[in-house]
């Protein structure tokens, strides 16, 4: 795993879609990682491979995290939040969960 190693969150989307994270993944109301075309994974059946995050360029509170994810059915995407007090709550919880499972 390789985290934090690009200088903007762009750059970060464009390489990770180029290793094939291209779905853009949302976690939603039930605390489900939404896939699209009506799945949903549970954390259960969701690895993350990486992280990375991003300052904000004049403000602290521009700050960002983008996540690499790949789901049991071989789905590999990204969700994107803000960073810190900004961030999801939902989102957050979602990937705790995970980092619990892999140890991150």
């Amino acid at each position: 795993m390789h985290n934090n190693q690009y200088d903007t969150l762009a750059e970060a989307l464009e390489d990770l879609a180029e290793r094939g994270y291209v779905e853009d993944f949302h976690v939603n109301s039930k605390g489900m990682l939404d896939g699209g075309a009506g799945q949903t994974f549970s954390p259960s059946q969701t690895e993350l491979h990486e992280f990375h995050r991003f300052e904000g360029m004049t403000n602290p509170s521009d700050a960002s995290i983008v996540y690499a994810l790949r789901t049991n059915k071989g789905l590999k995407g990204t969700v994107v939040d803000a960073y810190g007090a900004e961030g999801s709550e939902r989102i957050s919880e979602f990937m705790n969960s995970l980092r619990e499972r892999f140890e991150i």
